[in-house]
């Protein structure tokens, strides 16, 4: 284990040089594992959201989000209007459409989480969705059993909405968690 009080890290944007120091942190850190054309189609359109933490000059962590247009309004923090796919035919119809932030990944390698890194990383990803790319919210999906996680992103504000079933390839479920960062309507 590293000492915390010694470790110096840097939270930058990601470069396409970084992709393949991203890719190994995501293979050894979570059991969630994307293509490289995935990685590089998110840097691609949402460079800013595209974030890398090293130390040393070493990639040990990242977080990686998309801009989406949702209809869903349990995704910026509104009540359930229904199941499924009726609350989102529904927002729809309505003509309800809003742009949310998408954390698609964050991950740390194991000898470096407890010490700040997973916290900038999303503390960084909740200031660029909001000041960068004016979302409406952030979302995202976190395992039912993935208590640490869960955790931070309380502290962050963000708050569980629903449960996807079955949302893993394993089966697990997961939480979808948001954070509104400015007052939504219908």
């Amino acid at each position: 284990m590293l000492s915390d009080s010694k470790l110096k890290f840097k939270v930058r944007r990601a470069t396409l040089d970084d992709i393949p120091a991203v890719m190994r942190v995501n293979l050894e850190s979570l059991p969630e594992h994307y293509w490289q054309g995935f990685f590089e189609y998110l840097l691609e359109n949402w460079g800013e959201a595209f974030l890398v933490a090293e130390v040393n000059g070493v990639v040990v962590g990242y977080a990686m989000s998309r801009v989406e247009t949702v209809t869903d309004p349990t995704l910026v923090g509104l009540p359930d209007m229904g199941q499924g796919r009726v609350k989102k035919l529904l927002g729809g119809f309505l003509g309800l459409r809003w742009r949310v932030g998408h954390l698609v990944s964050i991950a740390v390698l194991a000898p470096y989480r407890g010490m700040g890194i997973g916290k900038a990383l999303l503390s960084e990803t909740i200031r660029v969705m909001k000041d960068v790319y004016d979302v409406d919210a952030i979302y995202l999906e976190v395992r039912v059993s993935n208590e640490p996680a869960i955790r931070l992103y309380e502290k962050f504000g963000f708050r569980k909405v629903t449960v996807k079933k079955g949302y893993y390839r394993d089966g697990e479920d997961a939480y979808i968690m948001v954070k509104t960062l400015k007052p939504v309507t219908t």
